[in-house]
């Protein structure tokens, strides 16, 4: 353990509306003990670590990562200072902001189809590289066989009016972990055109993505199949930006 030793909190404030350590947000009666030893930071080979293991929270000093049961956490404003995007609160939706990230918006498992595809999941539990979600669409797992005997299913469609009001559509997707092997194919489709599309297998990590659907009246999602195997495709926190 480092010269800064461990310190032990009770009824402190992990304050994310300020971006920036103020404590450790924990029960009134609950202390918990953490490290403040200095943690390097290195990006793209540079080493960005703060002098003196301190960040500078608006004038005042504070420690530029602690670590907790294993994991370290880090300021937020401090993360978007070194990989050179700005940070912002939004109090009213309680996001955090990275660069151009935008907070008005719906997500798009919260609003009603017009088309429903065939067994699908709206805002389920899902597990992607062990992190668990409960906002976005899933298509269970389903076999698929293309030549032979089998279950054998054609590319599902989901659709939803948006006449027009949203900008992009941005989400995070990937097969459950519930899926030992399998891929299929992710297709977002406005009016009619492709915008954008992917293929999803086991095995890669989880994948982010934003789509232009400026002026888009109807929006499909199409789930379909590249090979023989199990698909489970999650779409996880689809959020639909305002104009």
């Amino acid at each position: 353990m480092g010269k800064m030793g461990k310190w032990k909190f009770g009824a402190a404030g992990f304050l994310v509306g300020t971006l920036f350590f103020s404590g450790i947000a924990w029960g009134a009666t609950n202390k918990i003990e953490v490290s403040f030893d200095p943690v390097r930071f290195i990006v793209d080979k540079v080493d960005k670590t703060p002098s003196g293991g301190k960040f500078n929270n608006n004038g005042s000093p504070v420690p530029s990562s602690l670590i907790y049961s294993g994991t370290t956490y880090v300021p937020i404003k401090l993360i978007g200072d070194m990989i050179g995007k700005s940070v912002a609160w939004d109090g009213k939706t309680k996001s955090v902001l990275f660069g151009d990230s935008v907070a008005e918006g719906d997500y798009l498992s919260n609003k009603p189809p017009i088309k429903i595809a065939e067994d699908m999941v709206i805002n389920g539990k899902m597990k992607i590289d062990g992190q668990e979600y409960d906002k976005g669409l899933q298509l269970p797992k389903r076999g698929f066989i293309i030549n032979g005997f089998g279950d054998h299913h054609e590319s599902l469609t989901q659709s939803y009016t948006l006449n027009g009001q949203y900008s992009d559509l941005s989400f995070m997707y990937g097969v459950d972990d519930s899926v030992k092997e399998g891929s299929g194919k992710l297709t977002i489709i406005g009016d009619g055109k492709v915008l954008w599309t992917s293929i999803v297998s086991k095995g890669v990590p989880t994948q982010s993505a934003s789509v232009n659907i400026s002026g888009v009246l109807d929006l499909s999602l199409e789930f379909g199949v590249v090979n023989e195997g199990y698909a489970m495709i999650n779409i996880v926190n689809p959020v639909l930006s305002r104009k």
